[in-house]
């Protein structure tokens, strides 16, 4: 940022320098400049980086729940094809959510066959004895004494008990018959339910170890994404699922997202014309407009007491074989241009309560001459009335004869 402001400040004396006409000293003391119409800018500097217009986000899947470490990460500015792997995450921990899982469900496996044997078991016991009661209560049924005339009163009585109780013993086998069934169904579905439960987590898991590598959904130019501490991502660092890591822009349209110093931003508005210059391409110009401004000013880094507009210029052209996202880039926003107007330094002027007077060299002599300002710039004054084209103006004290009255 300092060297930025370095340059803001030659530049500015290096075009005081070239101002058009000729300067000479009229004395030892007091330096002489020769006027003549020209141009007149006030302008912004600022300075920034390109970055596509349109571009496809790269983010952390969203079906990574909680925290990320990024395990590798492909060059930035590297061209990558479609489906290529740009960056993967660390697996430790699924893969440790996996075995444990698949232990689970190997459990659950055993505790399920071990219950099926036992209840399948204790099934047919159940229904042995239902076979076995239902032989006896045929047999009774059968041969069971119930004629008076031939049986005696006793025996009739205890074969109706025993037929009796052989129809209570066949409901009660029945019935735990019944109640066993139940009870199996419930605790294999209970068994069920948790083996189908770490199952869907087991696929979840599976799910979240394939979207740990990160890929390319179409071929371009991978440009991270800083996070709101000014970081590009590196190894190591922690990540969110749905967070954009990276870019990858389209490069047939480009912009310049520059920054503009909260001091030097009087007049910043959109739709003021500017012209970029790429550090790797100083001799070439690029015409552009102001698009958008950040509302509230902030500082570039972390505790820094400048704060900075973020302004996006729109271009007029956009070279692709110069221009690549993350490009440096000096650009000078015109706030206002005047053509064809007479314009002094500030350090020319001399101020008087309301009125403004300047000096210039009349036929040698040093002559305090009131003048009429106009627009003003940091550096100079647009002169509206009061100098002509030609003379001779003093931008230092001098020892010759004041003709001012």
């Amino acid at each position: 940022m300092m060297r930025y402001s370095i340059i803001s400040a030659l530049f500015f004396v290096i075009m005081l320098a070239g101002i058009s006409g000729c300067s000479a000293r009229t004395d030892n003391k007091a330096l002489s400049l020769r006027m003549a119409r020209g141009s007149f800018e006030i302008f912004i500097p600022s300075f920034g980086e390109l970055s596509a217009v349109t571009s496809t986000p790269i983010s952390v899947p969203p079906q990574l729940r909680g925290s990320q470490t990024l395990a590798w990460i492909q060059e930035e500015n590297t061209f990558v094809h479609k489906d290529e792997v740009v960056i993967r995450l660390d697996a430790q921990y699924y893969r440790e959510q996996i075995q444990k899982e698949e232990f689970e469900i190997e459990k659950l496996n055993l505790e399920i066959g071990e219950k099926r044997l036992g209840l399948e078991k204790e099934k047919k016991e159940i229904e042995g004895e239902l076979g076995l009661t239902s032989i006896e209560k045929e047999l009774a049924e059968l041969y069971g004494a119930k004629d008076e005339e031939i049986f005696p009163r006793n025996k009739i009585i205890e074969d109706a008990i025993n037929l009796e109780f052989l129809e209570k013993k066949t409901n009660h086998f029945q019935g735990k018959k019944k109640k066993l069934e139940q009870k199996s169904s419930a605790e294999l579905e209970l068994l069920e339910l948790k083996r189908k439960t770490h199952k869907t987590k087991l696929d979840q898991y599976h799910q979240a170890l394939e979207a740990l590598d990160i890929k390319a959904p179409h071929d371009g130019f991978l440009i991270y994404e800083r996070n709101y501490r000014g970081e590009k991502p590196q190894l190591g660092m922690s990540v969110w699922g749905g967070r954009k890591i990276a870019n990858l822009p389209n490069l047939d349209r480009m912009e310049a997202k520059v920054y503009v110093l909260e001091s030097e931003a009087a007049g910043l508005k959109a739709g003021l014309a500017c012209s970029v210059v790429l550090d790797c391409s100083s001799q070439q110009t690029f015409i552009g407009t102001v698009a958008s401004i950040d509302t509230i000013a902030k500082p570039l880094e972390k505790e820094s007491p400048l704060k900075y507009f973020e302004v996006k210029i729109s271009l007029e052209n956009t070279d692709k074989t110069l221009m690549k996202p993350g490009n440096q880039v000096r650009a000078t926003i015109f706030v206002q241009r005047l053509e064809d107007v007479l314009s002094v330094p500030n350090q020319a002027l001399i101020i008087e309560g309301e009125d403004v007077f300047v000096k210039v060299v009349d036929h040698g002599t040093v002559v305090k001459r009131k003048v009429q300002p106009g627009v003003r710039s940091l550096t100079r004054t647009v002169i509206t009335d009061g100098l002509i084209e030609g003379e001779m103006l003093l931008l230092g004290d001098s020892d010759g004869k004041d003709g001012a009255k």
